[in-house]
């Protein structure tokens, strides 16, 4: 038997996402992330968002506050509920177009790895990388 969900609209990211994103990385201390209720739900409706709606916010983004959204991102996945993303969280795409731009810093993959559980950050899943 199968279940029955309620269909849920596509949210659009926007400017309120990108302003919480934005306060969440300037919550971050080294390891840890301070983000109030109202933040936490748009970092979910960021981290649940379809990968070309996330693209839209972060292409045209400079790349200190795409590092800063990253790291926001990173600690989100380990201590707010819900933005636990798999192979299919947003700091993958954001370490990608960092890289892309020559703008990942070296000591970053060290620095996620160090205080994130999620195994396929930051590259993503060996399948998804060997897809054309």
């Amino acid at each position: 038997m199968s279940e029955v969900g309620a269909w849920e609209p596509a949210v659009e990211l926007g400017e309120v996402h990108a302003r919480a994103l934005d306060e969440a990385a300037a919550g971050v201390a080294d390891q840890a992330l301070t983000v109030d209720e109202a933040n936490a739900e748009r970092l979910r409706q960021v981290v649940n968002a379809a990968a070309d709606a996330r693209a839209v916010l972060f292409t045209d983004q400079n790349s200190v506050r795409l590092l800063g959204w990253l790291r926001a991102l990173t600690l989100a996945e380990e201590t707010v509920p819900g933005c636990e993303a798999g192979a299919k969280s947003p700091v993958i795409g954001l370490a990608r177009l960092l890289r892309e731009r020559g703008d990942y810093p070296a000591d970053l993959t060290a620095w996620i790895k160090a205080v994130s559980s999620n195994r396929f950050l930051p590259y993503g899943s060996l399948l998804d990388r060997l897809r054309p």
